[in-house]
C-alpha cells in the first residue's frame, strides 16, 4: 500500500497560507470560491464568496448561520433541540477557511471551492462532523497513532426522463463488472478522472458495480482529515460532473425498488501508523500477520458495532442493505481476507489494515471515520480481544449477533453507548441522534404508496 502521508491527524495550527490563495485565486483567473461546511448527514453546506472577499475570508473568515447544520434536510430542527438554535439566538458563527483545501473546480469555469470549520463568537470550534473527527483523531494522536484511511464508495448514475418520475440506468444490470459499461459511461468516466486528477484527490480506480447504473471509486489511502476531505470533494465532483452531462447522480443507499438496484455501500479501510510511520496493525510474525494491536482495534470495532451502525447509516433507507442478498453485512463478526464479513482483516505487510463493511453510501464521512476510529481505539486501550475469526459464508451461516435492522434500533444503541458518547461530544451525540428520531417519526406517520396500493381497494 502506497500511502500518502500528507494528511495532518490533528487540529494543530496549519502553516499560513492565505498569501498563497490569494496569488493563486489572481493567477488562475478565479472569481468565486465556495465555502463548503457538512450537515449532519454529510451534505455539502456553503456560501459563495468573490473573489474580492477572499482576503478578509482568509483572515477574519466568513458568517455562516449555526442552526443551518444541525438541522434535517428540510432545514427542520428536532422537537426539543435548543442548543443550536434558541439558546444562541439562531445566531451565525464563522467560517474558518482551510487553505490545504483549496482547488479550482474544473467542470465550472473560474470557481474554486475551500472546506471550513465554524466556531462561535467566543473563538471556540463547533462540533460539526468534521471538528468531531479532528477530536477522534487528536485522541489517536495522544496514544502516538496516526489513522490512515482508504475510501471505496459507491453510488449510482441514471439519465432523468422527460417526466423527470423513472429511473434510467445508465447501463443495465448485466453490464455488471464488463468494459461494455464502462464504454457506456465513457465520458462520465473521462470527465469525473480529469476533475479528481486537476482537484490532487487521488482517485485511482472507477468500475462498474452489481447494480444497473452503480458504481465504485477508490481513493488511495491517505492519513487523518485529508483523507476525508478529498472523498468530501470527491462526492461533489460526481453528481456534478453527473449534472454537467445531463446525467444524475446519487448516494441513496437505494434508489429504487427494482431487484436491478442493490443496495450502496461505503467501505472504509483503515490502519494505524506510529510516530515512526510503521503500521502498528501488522506482525510478521504471526501466522496470520496480525499484531495484538490490529486485534484491540477489530474487537473494539465488534462491541460498538451496534452503536456505529447508528452513524453508518443515517437515513431510513440505508437500513434496507442489512438483509441477506444486498452483500452488505448482517451480523457482527470478523473474519482474515472474508468478504461476508461486518469487518474484514487484510494482513499485507506495511500495507495490513482492516476493512470496516458497515458504512452505507449516505453515511456522513466525517462521522462514519470517527465512530470507527473511536470504537477501534478503545479496544486498543482496553486491550479487547476478539472471536475467532470466521472463516464461512456469514449470509449463510447465522450464529453472531445481528445489526441493528432499523434507525430505533441504531439510535438508541448509540445512546446507550458511553464511550461512543463521549468520543463523539455528549452534545453532538444527542443533536444528531435527535434530528435521525424526528426523521424516522416523520417516516412512520407516512402512508406509503406500498400500503396503499396494498390495502386500499379491499379493506
Amino acid at each position: 500500500m502506497e500511502l500518502d502521508k500528507s494528511g495532518s491527524t490533528a487540529a494543530t495550527a496549519a502553516p499560513d497560507l492565505s498569501g498563497e490563495i490569494l496569488k493563486r485565486i489572481q493567477a488562475e483567473n478565479i472569481c468565486n470560491v465556495r465555502l463548503v461546511l457538512t450537515d449532519l448527514y454529510g451534505v455539502p453546506r456553503g456560501k459563495v464568496v468573490t473573489a474580492r472577499r477572499m482576503e478578509r475570508a482568509l483572515t477574519e473568515g466568513h458568517p455562516f448561520a449555526i442552526p443551518l447544520f444541525a438541522s434535517n434536510l428540510w432545514q427542520r430542527h428536532a422537537p426539543g433541540e435548543h442548543t443550536y438554535s434558541n439558546d444562541i439566538g439562531y445566531r451565525n458563527g464563522v467560517m474558518h477557511l482551510d487553505p490545504l483545501t483549496f482547488t479550482p473546480l474544473p467542470w465550472t469555469p473560474a470557481t474554486a471551492h475551500m472546506i471550513t470549520d465554524l466556531y462561535d463568537d467566543a473563538g471556540r470550534i463547533v462540533e460539526t462532523p468534521r471538528a468531531v473527527l479532528r477530536k477522534v483523531l487528536d485522541d489517536a494522536r495522544s496514544l502516538g497513532l496516526a489513522p490512515v484511511f482508504g475510501n471505496e464508495l459507491e453510488f449510482y448514475v441514471f439519465r432523468p426522463e422527460q417526466a423527470g418520475a423513472e429511473y434510467a440506468p445508465i447501463y443495465g444490470p448485466q453490464s455488471w463488472f464488463s468494459v461494455h459499461a464502462l464504454g457506456m459511461a465513457q465520458q462520465f468516466i473521462d470527465e469525473l478522472d480529469r476533475a479528481a486528477e486537476l482537484m490532487g484527490l487521488q482517485l485511482y480506480e472507477v468500475f462498474s458495480e452489481h447494480g444497473a447504473g452503480q458504481f465504485e471509486v477508490n481513493l488511495e489511502p491517505c492519513a487523518g482529515l485529508l483523507a476525508i476531505d478529498r472523498l468530501v470533494a470527491l462526492k461533489i465532483a460526481i453528481k456534478e460532473v453527473a449534472r454537467s452531462l445531463g446525467l444524475r447522480a446519487t448516494f441513496m443507499a437505494r434508489p429504487t425498488n427494482l431487484d436491478i438496484t442493490p443496495p450502496s455501500g461505503y467501505h472504509l479501510h483503515q490502519s494505524l501508523l506510529d510516530t515512526g510511520g510503521d503500521n502498528v496493525l501488522a506482525d510478521h510474525n504471526d501466522a496470520d500477520g496480525l499484531s495484538a494491536v490490529a486485534r484491540h482495534y477489530v474487537a473494539g470495532q465488534l462491541l460498538h458495532a451496534p452503536a456505529m451502525t447508528g452513524v453508518a447509516s443515517p437515513t431510513i433507507t440505508a437500513y434496507k442493505r442489512y438483509q441477506l442478498g444486498t452483500w452488505a453485512p448482517v451480523q457482527i463478526a470478523w473474519g482474515i481476507e472474508n468478504r461476508t464479513a461486518l469487518v474484514r482483516a487484510l494482513p499485507a505487510g506495511e500495507g495490513t489494515r482492516i476493512e470496516n463493511r458497515l458504512g452505507s453510501s449516505d453515511a456522513n464521512p466525517y462521522l462514519l471515520a470517527a465512530v470507527m476510529v473511536a470504537a477501534g481505539l478503545d479496544g486498543i486501550r482496553r486491550r479487547l480481544e476478539p472471536p475467532d475469526p470466521a472463516q464461512d459464508n456469514l449470509f449463510e451461516n447465522l450464529r453472531f449477533p445481528r445489526l441493528p435492522a432499523s434507525p430505533a434500533e441504531g439510535l438508541d444503541a448509540l445512546l446507550a453507548d458511553e464511550q461512543l458518547v463521549q468520543a463523539l461530544g455528549p452534545v453532538f451525540t444527542a443533536t444528531f441522534a435527535g434530528v435521525l428520531r424526528f426523521d424516522w417519526q416523520r417516516y412512520l406517520s407516512h402512508v406509503s404508496d406500498w400500503e396503499i396500493s396494498e390495502y386500499r381497494e379491499m379493506l
